[in-house]
């Protein structure tokens, strides 16, 4: 959320100095509903915490367990681990397994090989990967009453 909130002052600061550019007729999006939400709520309570932080506000830094810490130095300092970029979908053996996780390891699709997983960035990524495949491949949408 730090990032989010300094690109959007940021933004409008570029706003601000280039009215006079080509992106002259570019409107500014409109501030996202949560992030300004919990902007107003730090401004004026400080008493509520969306995630973990060491400040509540967005110039608060991420709170970090000490069992990541000394996980991420371990795997700095294993020069055995490979580090480079993983397959276009992701890590096989995780992919694999996320499928049985979710499905059971008795699923009749996983053992039939008609399942498949790809690895995305992110949790909102995910849901953003996961939404456009629905959009281009099915295109009958269900609204629930």
């Amino acid at each position: 959320m730090t990032v989010l909130f300094f690109f959007q002052i940021h933004c409008r600061l570029i706003n601000h100095f280039v009215m006079t550019s080509i992106l002259s007729n570019v409107l500014p999006a409109p501030e996202d509903p949560v992030l300004s939400v919990f902007n107003l709520i730090c401004m004026v309570t400080k008493q509520v915490i969306f995630a973990c932080r060491d400040d509540p506000c967005p110039e608060g830094k991420p709170l970090v367990l000490e069992v990541v810490r000394k996980a991420e130095q371990q795997l700095a300092n294993d020069l055995s681990c490979d580090k480079g970029y993983l397959p276009i979908d992701g890590l096989a053996d995780f992919n694999k397994l996320s499928a049985k996780l979710i499905l059971g390891d008795d699923s009749h699709a996983v053992g039939e090989n008609r399942v498949v997983t790809i690895q995305c960035l992110s949790g909102t990524g995910s849901l953003r990967v996961g939404a456009e495949f629905l959009t281009k491949h099915h295109q009958q949408v269900n609204v629930p009453h």
